[in-house]
């Protein structure tokens, strides 16, 4: 651990909230540094879903100096080349950059260490990489090449930019040397040709603390303003006033010490940056062409704040969310990195003082109303989002953990009780809903607002029952931790959605029509009583993982398709569910539920007691069955012949072995 008492605390809170006591500590360390970092540039990526996190944390062997690395393209963490093309198809032009972390939990900032670091970034940028990398970086790799290929510098807004940080828990005090070989490796990397700009943060203690602060918003700032005019009072807020200011100041609120704009100043929007469309294409030309018409033209910005207090036209404003115009914001971000003046203009801001929650959403949805919004930004006010919160929050039912939806960005984040893995969010429930009752998991890497378009008439429907939406959840929830506390199937995480459509397959058959309730429920609550153990949830999620692996091997060895194409190809989908057809047989009549595996049987010998027994051929490796738990089975002749059987749940020594063997 560090000498500094406020990141240690922040450090334990947050492998409590993650549950990382498993993780050896400077492992864990990294990932608290990579995804403390990365909230500054996209602050709803990191929730209950950690693939992410899993995909940028790269230390370890192989690791070629580097402890994480992330691609962030048009403004999104990406894991994957499938998630760029979608990003492409929504825009005309990409922004793409490129980070790189690595993080010292000790107090000295090291010369050898930065060098190594920098050879890392260097060899990873390079188009020959002379340095072998681990399984990670090697994935990150080929989302790098992907993206400098011809087919997508097409679509370039600019060159690339890369960020290196640098973290170490001592104090940074400009050190020559260090800052010697960082100038040298920014004019090294800018000859490559790869991007226009190259920036190096050191990060001490103090400057990761100011960043724990800013990811929560628990920050203040202190803007000149021109002018201000009060507004009447209004019952439950406590100050509210209309101010003009220069954009310069605007800039200096919305932007962190290393220039990155502040992501979760917008956590509140209704909607995110909507790049280069007609309205923002308008702002910027008004910018660059005509700066002192600008306050004529746009609406200005709305802030709603803890508290705020004017002082000799200064104002000190505590704790700010942007709930109305992220675009002006943004639009200024890039006038101002594109090097254009913004001095010369000046708009007007509405700050609003309350720490009343149903105050502040009144504000977003009535400041958002007056402008264009897609309808897809309002899907979690409407009624059926507001009853699933309170069923989630009212559903007991002996389940052995708490979950929460996550309806609104950081909801529950003022209630210390509640850690992040509990909270399902629009994105986790849409992706993995579509995944395991529509039997469509290829498409879960896509955006929530693209698959609540594409199934707009098919989910989220006020008829709809509330449980198999909380059933699912839980079954996202329960695999997570399987995979958190046990050694389960690493290489499969990125298949989640897979695991779970086979899962609920397996515990409760295919889902009937939402709308018929009854059947519904009763396939819901299946699912539940499944996840009631957490022990008897793992033998299944382990039969989820055997028949993903073994329709994996027929598709690579039989079909001879690549690896790689499984997770967004529908055809792999499609034989995954012919395979589970094939194996499992379900009756929403009864409560049970048999699955039954088959092949062909390999060995038939005798045991030290003289008893029957065999091997049955089985990827990735044969399952032995004998007489005692097959009493009826004939043995005679049995070799090669092809039998059906169920598996058994494993004994004191994690054994399993095949039961109930018939010939087919």
């Amino acid at each position: 651990m560090t000498n500094e008492p406020i990141i240690n605390a922040r450090f334990k809170k947050y492998c409590d909230n993650y549950e990382l006591t498993n993780m050896p500590q400077d492992e864990a360390f990294e990932q608290f540094v990579n995804s403390a970092i990365l909230i500054q540039h996209q602050p709803d990526a990191f929730s209950a879903d950690s693939e992410l996190i899993d995909s940028i944390c790269v230390g370890g062997p192989g690791d070629t100096g580097i402890d994480g690395i992330s691609i962030k393209v048009g403004g999104v963490l990406v894991k994957s080349i499938e998630e760029i093309k979608d990003i492409i198809e929504k825009s005309s032009r990409i922004s793409i950059e490129f980070i790189f972390m690595q993080s010292k939990n000790k107090s000295r900032f090291s010369a050898s260490e930065i060098g190594s670091f920098i050879a890392g970034v260097r060899n990873f940028l390079s188009e020959k990489p002379s340095i072998p990398f681990n399984e990670k970086i090697a994935n990150a790799y080929k989302i790098k090449e992907y993206l400098v290929s011809e087919d997508v510098t097409y679509f370039w807004k600019e060159s690339p930019t890369v960020r290196m940080y640098y973290v170490a828990m001592g104090k940074w005090n400009n050190d020559p040397l260090h800052l010697g070989i960082v100038e040298t490796a920014k004019e090294d990397i800018l000859s490559t040709n790869i991007c226009s700009k190259v920036d190096f943060y050191f990060i001490d203690s103090e400057y990761l603390r100011n960043i724990l602060d800013s990811n929560e918003n628990k920050f203040s700032t202190v803007i000149d303003v021109i002018d201000t005019m009060s507004l009447t009072s209004v019952e439950e807020v406590d100050n509210s006033c209309i101010a003009l200011c220069n954009a310069t100041e605007l800039y200096k609120l919305i932007t962190t010490d290393e220039g990155v704009i502040r992501k979760s100043l917008f956590d509140d929007n209704v909607r995110d940056y909507q790049g280069e469309n007609t309205v923002n294409t308008e702002i910027l030309d008004t910018i660059s062409e005509f700066p002192q018409k600008f306050i004529l033209l746009n609406n200005g910005i709305a802030i709603v704040c803890d508290e705020f207090i004017p002082n000799n036209r200064k104002l000190k404003i505590e704790n700010p969310q942007i709930v109305n115009g992220c675009q002006t914001c943004h639009v200024l971000y890039k006038a101002k990195e594109a090097n254009l003046d913004i001095s010369q203009i000046t708009l007007v801001i509405k700050l609003i003082a309350t720490r009343n929650d149903d105050v502040a959403n009144e504000i977003v949805r009535g400041t958002n109303r007056q402008s264009i919004v897609l309808e897809e930004a309002f899907e979690t006010t409407k009624k059926f989002h507001k009853d699933l919160e309170r069923f989630f929050n009212a559903y007991i039912n002996n389940m052995p953990d708490k979950i929460y939806y996550e309806r609104r960005t950081k909801q529950y984040a003022h209630n210390p009780t509640i850690k992040p893995i509990q909270k399902i969010n629009l994105r986790i429930l849409t992706q993995y809903f579509i995944g395991v009752v529509k039997e469509k998991p290829y498409l879960s890497h896509k955006h929530e607002s693209i698959l609540l378009k594409e199934f707009a008439n098919d989910i989220f429907q006020v008829s709809h029952s509330k449980l198999p939406y909380f059933a699912i959840s839980y079954a996202f929830y329960i695999l997570e931790k399987i995979f958190r506390e046990r050694n389960f199937h690493k290489d499969l995480k990125a298949y989640k959605a897979h695991l779970l459509m086979i899962y609920c397959r397996l515990v409760a058959g295919q889902c009937p029509a939402l709308s018929n309730e009854k059947l519904v429920d009763k396939y819901a609550d299946k699912i539940l009583n499944s996840l009631h153990d957490i022990n008897i949830a793992n033998i299944e999620f382990e039969k989820a993982a055997d028949i993903f692996n073994r329709t994996k091997d027929y598709w690579t060895e039989h079909l001879h398709k690549s690896q790689y194409a499984i997770k967004d190809i529908p055809d792999f989908t499609n034989i995954l569910i012919a395979q589970l057809n094939k194996e499992t047989f379900v009756s929403l009549q009864k409560d049970t539920i048999i699955s039954t595996y088959s092949g062909a049987v390999k060995k038939v010998m005798k045991n030290r007691a003289g008893q029957d027994c065999g091997y049955i051929d089985r990827s990735p490796k044969e399952i032995f069955f004998q007489k005692s738990k097959n009493p009826s089975l004939n043995f005679e002749n049995l070799e090669n012949k092809i039998v059906r059987y169920n598996i058994s749940e494993p004994d004191g020594k994690r054994r399993i072995q095949a039961i109930n063997v018939t010939v087919e």
